[in-house]
């Protein structure tokens, strides 16, 4: 996994971040790296209506700031060209109280055909905040329709919201998820996770990919498999956050987590699944028979990933401090959580 994981953060990212002006690029910029891109040098070759910068300070990671293409080619040198020709995707922002004007439509078709026509790109209706509260899912609902756009191509947000009307940006953590998405097919995520202000928005999609892959893993009848396949997904998992948050965690120490965590307290999460597991019909190693004792033995192994994922954020961020009576009850509540079928199912007749 660790070579895996290091040639995904040798891998190249370039990522454009496209509006009119004051539609709010340098904020989206900011909430989500957690830098002022005015600030940071630029990239050889760069204009004042183009600009691209090197967020990691090695060239993998380049972020384009600009109003548009339809020009800009002419403008730059062959070293800018050569980010420009490579865009892995884009985000088009526009000012939601501008609405979708005949040259957003314009500016927003000359980004969707680059690359052949092939850029994935992500519409976000900037400064949502600022559109009253009752009419805004219409409002998103006529915009989709205006730009001809399917309800995943678009999402609304407010990167920097009016003190007035709210503190934290709305929508971040969908922008983060579609970008995972796109990400993920070219190998280049976890790179980009790792350049996010917030880590633990950052880990969320390495969490939920995670969890899934366990509950396959866990419900598939074939003796052992389970456990050993679901413990494996959670100890590459918590080394994928440990990189995430450019931390370096000993192989020994991950599998003391893993392995205490999964050990559980006495009346713990994994206690309480293993009871109810059981009394479904499962047996450690045997064969499982039936489909819903697959299912519950899948909810407990996604919801134990699901715990461990979180363990592992507290456990790094606390810079390794927490103790691992903390870590088990971090464990518990976020797992029992995410399976409540579980928990529910133990407090109405499992025993140990």
């Amino acid at each position: 996994m660790s070579s895996d994981l290091n040639e995904a953060l040798d891998s190249r990212l370039a990522l454009a971040v496209v509006g009119p002006a004051s539609a709010g690029k340098d904020a989206a910029i900011r909430a989500l790296f957690g830098v002022d891109f005015g600030e940071i040098d630029p990239v050889p070759g760069s204009t004042e209506t183009l600009r691209l910068a090197q967020l990691d300070g090695e060239g993998r990671f380049v972020v384009v700031n600009t109003p548009g293409f339809q020009d800009v080619r002419a403008e730059v040198d062959s070293v800018a060209r050569k980010v420009l020709d490579r865009l892995d995707l884009a985000l088009f922002i526009v000012n939601a109280e501008g609405g979708a004007t005949k040259a957003i439509l314009d500016d927003l078709k000359s980004v969707q055909e680059r690359n052949a026509g092939g850029l994935p790109t992500l519409v976000c209706l900037n400064k949502i905040d600022l559109i009253r509260p009752l009419q805004r899912d219409d409002f998103v609902r006529r915009t989709i329709e205006q730009l001809g756009l399917s309800s995943d191509q678009v999402v609304a947000t407010s990167f920097d919201p009016h003190p007035a009307l709210g503190i934290d940006p709305i929508g971040l953590e969908e922008v983060v998820s579609w970008i995972d998405g796109v990400l993920a097919e070219k190998g280049n995520a976890l790179l980009f996770a790792r350049h996010l202000q917030n880590k633990r928005l950052a880990c969320q999609p390495l969490i939920k990919k995670a969890a899934r892959k366990a509950a396959l893993a866990g419900a598939v009848p074939i003796p052992g498999a389970d456990i050993t396949a679901v413990t494996f997904i959670q100890v590459q998992l918590v080394e994928a956050i440990s990189k995430v948050h450019s931390k370096k965690l000993d192989k020994d120490v991950i599998l003391w987590m893993v392995g205490e965590l999964l050990a559980g307290s006495s009346k713990g999460f994994i206690k309480k699944g293993v009871a109810v597991l059981k009394t479904a019909g499962w047996i450690p190693g045997a064969q499982v028979a039936q489909v819903a004792t697959a299912a519950l033995a899948g909810a407990v192994a996604a919801g134990a990933t699901y715990g461990i994922g979180e363990a592992a954020i507290r456990y790094i961020q606390s810079d390794q401090k927490l103790d691992i009576g903390d870590l088990k009850q971090i464990f518990d509540t976020v797992a029992s959580a995410k399976a409540p079928l579980i928990t529910d199912s133990s407090s109405s007749g499992s025993s140990e």
